[in-house]
């Protein structure tokens, strides 16, 4: 084993054996939100208001200050998602729509934006351990997550950007079931690009 390969895994290690109960059931809760919002089924966003609610406190104690404060925008957007994603009259689950590539430049110019502005304010005031990606991952998750709400099938490829990012983040803050929930999600981002592609047709 290479002193890199064993760096880690003692990480990982010392990471899993401070896992709290409050992350453990916080990663159940992800998953099934991610699996549901693959499915297109409207059920994802009380698994996912659940456990960013427990999220809440368990990237407090990990002095992830922002990434805290998205999770209680998350769970007002999961209330908005499932109003969102009401199903049409005999649909199982909701269909998706495109985003064109301007406005998603714009979005992406203002995460910049905002996260310039954030991240030395972060590290000014909320002694943050990673102020800069603590700030565009917060930023970043909110336009995806918007996106994911209204439906927009582009929403998936920004997840995949965004949770491989948050998974090194999570990692570093010694967060392992988290980073290793971020890293599925990454990999399961690009099912739900495939999945929903496939529903909106040849066209696509």
């Amino acid at each position: 084993m290479t002193d890199l390969a064993r760096a880690l895994l003692d990480a990982f290690i010392a990471g899993a054996r401070a896992t709290s109960v409050t992350e453990l059931i916080a990663v159940l809760f992800g998953l099934g939100y991610i699996v549901l919002a693959i499915g297109r089924r409207r059920a994802c966003w009380i698994a996912g208001g659940i456990g960013t609610a427990l999220y809440v406190l368990v990237f407090f104690a990990a002095r992830l200050p922002l990434q805290a404060a998205l999770q209680v925008i998350y769970v007002a957007m999961a209330a908005y998602g499932w109003w969102a994603w009401r199903p049409e009259a005999g649909a199982a689950a909701i269909a998706p729509r495109r985003w064109s590539l301007w406005p998603q430049l714009l979005t992406a110019a203002a995460v910049l934006a905002a996260t310039a502005v954030t991240a030395p304010l972060l590290a000014r005031l909320a002694a943050a351990a990673a102020p800069v990606a603590d700030a565009l991952g917060t930023w970043a998750s909110i336009a995806a997550t918007w996106m994911l709400a209204r439906r927009m099938l582009e929403s998936w490829l920004w997840w995949i950007v965004i949770d491989s990012g948050l998974a090194l983040l999570f990692f570093s803050q010694g967060l392992v079931f988290t980073a290793a929930l971020y890293l599925a999600y990454a990999v399961l981002a690009v099912a739900g690009w495939r999945s929903w592609r496939a529903a909106l047709g040849p066209a696509a």
